[in-house]
């Protein structure tokens, strides 16, 4: 085995050109690799926490009318006596949060502009403890419960020329479908980071939002958090059995894979990694091939002597692969570190995708950061290993076949 590693070296390094080529196309291949995966993961990490603190929780309650026409965000199909749910829920074991909101639409206007906006009524203490909302707010201060006042996107902010002191009037339909209105001062600016929510959404108090919308003691959706995410769909079926255990089914408990479009982006983003990353090493792995069949043609004569001499095919075979593993194993070893520092550099900087992402009417970060792991950078490497061993098969069964009497005819 010796022997057979000692060969295998020396012929690496016989043709340097041939071996740097071979190399450099695994050691990029690994690179990318690495570098897309620690994207990708980070991105998609980045879009679900978004979209699970703002959105959608862990977990959602809501009525089960309300689903049926949820984008009309209907007020009149709400949560009734909503601190009972509340308390079945806290007692359901993996739960870490549970918090109220009330979420209904406002056409605002001021100076002259009009948009269609989000009003969320929400438990400022609670919703500290869901996202660390005052981690958010970069002017002014969180909104507090019992005061009429309100939280505004830093685009909303923008866009309507807000500054923090200064009024919004609020004009909507209660749930019985009366005009109702409200002077909320600006208690703060806040930004999410993602431009969807910043721009068209403002926070104040359920209480206040209660008494604006005309439901007293009652809440359009109950937002959940969990200690393992994961776990959502099976502890979503066990609240929906207890919430209606009466039988009616008046209530849904939805996790947060069910809701909007974040679990199809997720699954649509992995097809789309998994067929780049095929594609990149499927030309590395070909590059590989090349250069060690055109060895193999080249050393024909010295295979034919070893073979004449008692070489083994399986030795013959040993060698071929040898080499493309050492070509593998080196040139990984250089892509992963390359890799792993820009994936690290990429969970540190990120990458701002600034005003390109203000007109997108989705919840995604304007700043996507990577994921850095150990665990992709040695993947990564073990697959450029993997590759280079796997496209030099056919150059390797190849060499096996020449006859030694055959093999010395060849120039």
């Amino acid at each position: 085995m010796f022997f057979l590693l000692k060969f295998a070296f020396r012929n690496v390094l016989r043709n340097r050109r041939r071996t740097i080529l071979s190399g450099l196309s695994i050691m990029f291949a690994v690179m990318i690799v690495i570098y897309m995966w620690s994207f990708i993961m980070g991105m998609m990490g980045d879009v679900v926490d978004l979209f699970v603190q703002s959105t959608s929780g862990h977990i959602r309650v809501v009525n089960t009318e309300y689903l049926k026409r949820e984008k009309m965000l209907p007020l009149n199909k709400n949560i009734a006596n909503y601190q009972k749910v509340l308390d079945v829920v806290e007692k359901t074991p993996g739960v870490k949060l549970v918090t109220p909101r009330i979420k209904f639409g406002v056409l605002m206007e001021r100076e002259g502009k009009n948009k269609p906006v989000f009003g969320i009524g929400i438990d400022p203490q609670k919703e500290e403890q869901a996202m660390n909302f005052s981690k958010k707010i970069i002017e002014g201060r969180p909104i507090m419960m019992g005061k009429e006042e309100a939280n505004v996107g830093a685009l909303f902010a923008r866009d309507f020329g807000l500054k923090v002191g200064d009024t919004l009037t609020v004009v909507t339909q209660t749930a019985h479908g009366s005009i109702s209105a409200m002077n909320l001062k600006v208690a703060g600016i806040f930004s999410f980071g993602a431009a969807a929510i910043d721009r068209r959404t403002f926070y104040m108090p359920i209480d206040k939002a209660q008494y604006l919308l005309d439901i007293p003691n009652r809440v359009t959706e109950i937002f959940i958090l969990l200690k393992n995410e994961n776990k959502a769909p099976m502890i979503a079926a066990m609240l929906d059995k207890e919430i209606n255990a009466s039988g009616a089914l008046k209530y849904k408990a939805r996790a947060w894979q069910e809701q909007g479009f974040v679990f199809i982006w997720m699954m649509m983003a992995k097809y789309i990694y998994m067929t780049i990353y095929a594609i990149i090493l499927f030309f590395a792995s070909f590059t590989i091939l090349n250069t060690m069949f055109m060895a193999v043609m080249e050393r024909a004569k010295e295979i034919g002597m070893m073979k004449a001499m008692g070489m083994r095919n399986s030795q013959v075979k040993g060698v071929v692969l040898l080499e493309a593993a050492i070509i593998g194993f080196f040139s990984s070893m250089i892509g992963a570190f390359f890799g792993g520092a820009i994936s690290y550099g990429l969970s540190v900087a990120g990458i701002a995708f600034g005003g390109g992402m203000e007109g997108v009417d989705m919840a995604i970060p304007m700043v996507m950061y990577g994921k850095f792991s150990l665990f992709y950078i040695f993947v990564g490497f073990l697959m450029g290993i993997l590759f280079s061993i796997i496209a030099a098969i056919f150059p390797a069964l190849r060499a096996a076949r020449f006859e030694p009497a055959e093999a010395l005819r060849e120039i």
